[in-house]
């Protein structure tokens, strides 16, 4: 009886950094374009978290100056990479801009550009 009396816990779900997103909002007739206001140290942190997961790295070795290369990422793990982090954050990328990242803060930096354009 008591066994059924006991929830199970709940799975843990990361979910991703929250944005503050502010509406254009009309004030006496005119339009006021407001942004939305990104956490980049919080991008950057979970960027670093999804890198080291996929290349079973520990998080201490990825800095924001971590070249993709240098931490022993090919280009499959590349790619893995790039969609986890779409995932994570819920956004997307095109494939040209893609390729042009090398490093751990161009990641976060694309990542932080997309959270604030939506």
């Amino acid at each position: 009886m008591i066994a059924s009396m006991m929830r199970k816990a709940a799975p843990v779900r990361a979910t991703a950094p929250r944005v503050q997103i502010v509406r254009p909002v009309v004030v006496r007739g005119r339009r006021v374009i407001t942004c939305a206001a990104v956490n980049k140290e919080q991008v950057l942190d979970g960027v670093r978290s999804i890198i080291a997961e996929q290349l079973g790295t520990e998080l201490e070795k990825i800095t924001a100056e971590s070249r993709f290369v240098d931490l022993g990422a090919d280009s499959l793990d590349t790619v893995e990479i790039m969609m986890a982090l779409e995932e994570k954050f819920e956004v997307s990328f095109e494939e040209d801009n893609t390729e042009r990242i090398s490093t751990v803060q161009q990641a976060a930096d694309m990542i932080a550009g997309r959270i604030a354009g939506k």
